[in-house]
């Protein structure tokens, strides 16, 4: 009995990594015809999907790719599709993109207008909009753009802006060494100087029960809850320690995807379990996640280091991976009794059908 056991929690740690995975699309620069990296991501409402990329805007209408160079030559770092205009940011250098007869995009800068007072070297990383109003966000300020008067108001923080963050009611900005700040009447009002707060970097904030949701870069999932900050466990927390997130994003059914620097993509469940962790070695084409996008139809969009992939969460076709190469061929299957069953060259496996448990050999 104790070899059997044994044997049964080789199997079980065998397959740990091993899952059925959603289709994955790749699409390498030379497909798109544009650079490596890939910052941002939205979509307007003919389901075009835009891309901040190295080399400009770039531009995919579901069977073809239209890259627009930089106003100023240099990396555009965010876009953000607002009514009918595509709002990018980049180096020094803020504007929309409007559609014209001929189909194309034409640029219109908003930055131009108070050029004196953008900093040098300053990049804009962010782009939100509330009511009338867009946000851009550097590492320096956040400028706010009012669409009806075309006036400004600006930001300043006392320390570096590390990211902000976009909730169904409110914006939000991590100062760095300072805490988490609201936008309120044009102004930043602290919301909390926690020292977790403040220690971490914080990668995105949702609306969550009865307060927020906080995602940092190494420590996982905080809850705040007035002034309260609590710890909110997921099954991820050991590897995403190791695995420095860098993007994040709620999805439409409450879970979430978080990108990682190296290793690939988590998605959990809205209760913090593990559906799936995918990684270049399971299909990705790269293991670092820069940004992160859900389209209308509830793909998910991945701007990666070095390409751009799109997972079809909805599909009802999966793959099942199985790096240790344990199962051997496949000759046939069944399904019996709630159970898929698969006979191989290496023996007959089963695991609880449509669940996200591991194939476990059966005892001989």
């Amino acid at each position: 009995m104790k070899t059997k056991l044994n044997y049964l929690f080789f199997l079980l740690f065998s397959f740990a990594f091993s899952q059925e995975l959603p289709p994955i699309v790749k699409y390498s620069p030379s497909i798109y015809g544009a650079g490596n990296q890939n910052w941002m991501i939205s979509q307007d409402k003919n389901h075009f999907v835009f891309f901040a990329n190295n080399e400009g805007l770039l531009e995919f209408n579901a069977s073809s790719w239209v890259l627009y160079p930089s106003p100023n030559e240099t990396i555009i770092r965010s876009v953000k599709v607002i009514d009918g205009r595509v709002y990018t940011g980049c180096y020094m250098e803020f504007g929309f993109w409007t559609r014209q007869k001929d189909g194309k995009l034409k640029y219109n800068s908003l930055s131009k207008k108070i050029k004196n007072k953008i900093l040098d070297d300053e990049q804009f990383w962010n782009i939100f909009n509330y009511d009338q109003y867009v946000i851009f966000q550097s590492l320096n300020r956040i400028y706010i753009y009012d669409t009806k008067t075309g006036g400004f108001q600006i930001i300043e923080a006392k320390n570096n802006i590390s990211k902000s963050y976009r909730t169904k009611n409110s914006i939000y900005f991590q100062s760095i060494n300072e805490g988490l700040f609201e936008i309120e009447s044009g102004k930043g009002k602290l919301v909390s100087d926690n020292p977790i707060l403040k220690t971490n970097r914080i990668v995105n904030v949702f609306d969550f029960e009865a307060g927020l949701l906080i995602q940092t870069q190494l420590n996982g999932f905080f809850k705040l809850v007035g002034s309260n900050v609590s710890k909110f466990s997921t099954e991820a927390d050991a590897q995403i320690s190791s695995s420095n997130v860098y993007s994040s994003q709620m999805l439409s059914d409450g879970s979430f995807a978080l990108g990682t620097v190296s290793n690939g993509i988590y998605i959990l469940t809205k209760e913090g379990k593990i559906k799936y962790h995918i990684t270049q070695s399971k299909g990705l084409s790269n293991n670092t996640a820069l940004s992160l996008f859900e389209d209308f139809d509830k793909n998910l969009w991945i701007g990666l280091d070095n390409g751009i992939n799109c997972i079809n969460l909805q599909s009802p076709m999966k793959s099942y991976i199985d790096d240790t190469g344990t199962l051997g061929t496949i000759y046939t299957t069944k399904v019996f009794n709630g159970n898929l069953y698969i006979g191989t060259n290496q023996g007959l496996f089963y695991k609880e059908y449509q669940s996200f448990h591991c194939f476990v050999k059966t005892a001989n």
